[in-house]
């Protein structure tokens, strides 16, 4: 029966014209070789080569049967490449990408408790928006992600990660840090540090404010991102309301968190790719945020009573 080391030495013997080369491209003797090939004659009833002293000359059916074998072993590469990329793949980075919200010391935090658990493990983290951020994870370069549930999340698989009211960041030493709760009164003539007119954040507050009778009373600086407004609030600029996740952060340098009499929640949606599953790394990520995020709000709920 013609098996594949029959093959073997046939195909080397092919490449090389020549015994002694045959037998060092597949770790065989010359003498093995030899009987590889008029084995493969025998078995296959086809006269492969014409033998003189200098080489084998190979026959028609030779160059014929030898066109098939490589047809076979390109097939047989493209095996050996998919396993290779297996491989890889087994030992490449967890990527997931977060808002900006959970995109420093959060992510940080989380980064450093899954390289605890998972030492060998590397991790690719990206910061952006939300639109930015599932496009990722639709496209697979992304394993995970955490948006906003404002997001176009239709070519993704989500499910509810957090709901987190803003709270308010005041400098520690004001009149309003005195007060556990703010009040929408109180804000009157404050400089209330912005965000943009197109976040939906700012037309909650701004409507917000109007029907207490507070007025918006827009301050010098305005930005999207929560850390630059607890940034700002410690240079003694103005308040702000900002997401606790990136409050965190700032807990003891200068700023005090305070609750607001109204819930003005914010709502995070974790998103993975569909129909493929999470890897067990990326699926371990996944874990390690939820219970990062137990550790952020426990201290923040904290702060938030001081």
């Amino acid at each position: 029966m013609i098996d594949f080391r029959h093959i073997d030495a046939f195909r080397a013997v092919m490449k090389s014209e020549n015994m002694i080369q045959a037998a060092r491209m597949i770790g065989a003797s010359q003498p093995g070789i030899s009987r590889l090939i008029a084995d493969l004659e025998r078995l296959s009833g086809v006269k492969l080569f014409d033998r003189t002293r200098a080489k084998l000359n190979p026959t028609p059916e030779a160059y014929a049967l030898f066109d098939e074998v490589e047809r076979r072993y390109a097939g047989l590469n493209a095996i050996r490449e998919f396993a290779q990329c297996l491989r890889e793949n087994a030992s490449s980075p967890v990527r997931f990408g977060t808002v900006m919200s959970f995109g420093i010391g959060f992510a940080g935090r989380a980064i450093a408790a899954f390289r605890a658990a998972q030492p060998q493990a590397r991790i690719s983290h990206l910061t952006g928006s939300s639109a930015l951020i599932a496009a990722q994870v639709a496209a697979r370069t992304c394993d995970i992600g955490l948006v906003t549930d404002n997001a176009d999340v239709s070519t993704v698989s989500s499910s509810m990660f957090a709901v987190m009211d803003l709270v308010c960041a005041v400098p520690s030493d004001s009149a309003l840090a005195r007060s556990r709760t703010i009040t929408a009164k109180m804000l009157m003539g404050q400089n209330i540090i912005a965000y943009p007119r197109e976040d939906m954040i700012r037309w909650g507050l701004a409507s917000l404010l109007e029907e207490v009778g507070a007025g918006h009373q827009g301050g010098p600086v305005e930005t999207p991102y929560s850390a630059s407004i607890c940034a700002f609030v410690r240079e003694g600029i103005g308040i702000g309301f900002v997401h606790p996740a990136a409050a965190y952060d700032f807990l003891g340098s200068g700023i005090a968190l305070r609750r607001f009499e109204r819930s003005l929640p914010v709502r995070t949606l974790l998103i993975k790719g569909i129909g493929t599953p999470l890897s067990a790394t990326a699926d371990q990520l996944g874990g390690i945020l939820a219970e990062t995020l137990k550790s952020t709000e426990k201290a923040v709920s904290k702060a938030l009573m001081q």
